[in-house]
């Protein structure tokens, strides 16, 4: 007999970590093609993907419960928000702001 909701169940294996990092996946996922545009010349638009990733990472910080967050936990939320937050605004706002190549 299982207890709780089915969210609360325990996952077994492989699956079960793969649920438990969704946030730091999806983080991972976004960085990784924002990095693939840039390395295939799309610099603006690498970069603001790259900070969006990092923007959501502090959205899922600020938000989720540290149990649910998973790897993304690093000290107090406020400041991993605090940190995500000024480290993905810099991103976006140096993208938009570098003028274009020549």
């Amino acid at each position: 007999m299982t207890y709780g909701a089915p969210e609360e169940r325990v996952r077994r294996g492989a699956a079960g970590v793969v649920w438990r990092q969704w946030p730091l996946l999806l983080v991972l996922g976004g960085g990784s093609l924002g990095l693939l545009a840039v390395a295939l010349g799309r610099f603006r638009a690498g970069c603001i993907m790259l900070g969006a990733a990092v923007l959501f990472a502090a959205l899922a910080r600020a938000i989720l419960p540290a149990r649910r967050v998973g790897l993304l936990v690093v000290r107090h939320r406020a400041f991993d928000v605090a940190v995500l937050l000024a480290l993905g605004l810099s991103v976006v706002v140096l993208a938009i702001v570098v003028p274009p190549a020549r």
